[in-house]
């Protein structure tokens, strides 16, 4: 399992882009980031992209993605997804004819450009030689995270954004987890800010860690504030014994 991090930022800021991460050149998580990461061909090589939750920094690079499948010479289809309420967000707010053309209707209902697939936290969803386990997080909007997992029971583990939890940690007990993306996006003095915005600092990253059934080989940390990405990375040093790695965009890592 190849992973390309197109973006790992909190927010948007001269080189720094919000949270897409590629998986074998067609599996993206999250989609904060996309056609100004990628050139054209990679572009079309996507075919499906797995949402934890409709905050823009999370979804803006899917208009632009879908507007250059459209102009592109070979038919193609981009697959969205999510939980029900994440989709029906998308729907609702952003293709919906006035924000952004409905590319679930273009050229045709019968064949567009784009499906939206709703996905369940019971069971996986089959992709190709993965399976994709789904859980809720906890946010200020429904939000869910993801497990995905090789034929030989090699998994990744995405939180997207999510404060305290306990589900994702129970959810994915059982499986072996080779790398886990998780987010923190504020310092230790801005904790009660964290908790408010369902996110988290190092501080209660080490609470959550001490929920884990088991320590993952490594730990990836996404989604710092780049305002304060200094001061996460001195307070993450201070955690002892944790395989910690902040990451960059354009990182890439093997699973």
């Amino acid at each position: 399992m190849k992973i390309n991090v197109l973006g790992s930022s909190g927010s948007v800021a001269p080189g720094h882009n919000t949270a897409a991460f590629l998986i074998d050149d067609h599996l993206l998580l999250d989609a904060g980031t996309i056609s100004i990461s990628l050139d054209q061909e990679a572009q079309f090589k996507i075919t499906h992209i797995f949402l934890t939750h409709a905050h823009l920094d999370h979804i803006k690079g899917i208009p632009f993605l879908i507007d250059n499948f459209a102009i592109g010479k070979e038919r193609r289809r981009l697959t969205v997804l999510s939980g029900p309420e994440v989709l029906r967000d998308l729907k609702k707010h952003i293709f919906n004819n006035r924000i952004w053309p409905d590319f679930t209707a273009i050229p045709t209902r019968e064949h567009p450009l784009l499906l939206f697939q709703e996905l369940s936290t019971r069971g996986f969803f089959p992709l190709g030689k993965y399976r994709v386990y789904t859980t809720r997080v906890h946010h200020t909007v429904p939000a869910y995270g993801y497990l995905v997992e090789d034929s030989l029971g090699n998994a990744l583990a995405y939180t997207g954004d999510s404060g305290p939890t306990e589900t994702i940690w129970k959810r994915f007990q059982g499986h072996r987890i080779k790398g886990l993306i998780v987010e923190v996006s504020f310092p230790n003095a801005l904790k009660q800010l964290a908790l408010l915005s369902g996110h988290l600092t190092p501080g209660l990253l080490k609470e959550e860690i001490t929920k884990m059934p088991v320590l993952p080989e490594k730990i990836y940390i996404t989604h710092p504030k780049p305002l304060y990405r200094k001061t996460i990375e001195k307070e993450l040093a201070r955690l002892k014994g944790i395989p910690l790695e902040i990451l960059e965009d354009g990182m890439k890592i093997v699973i």
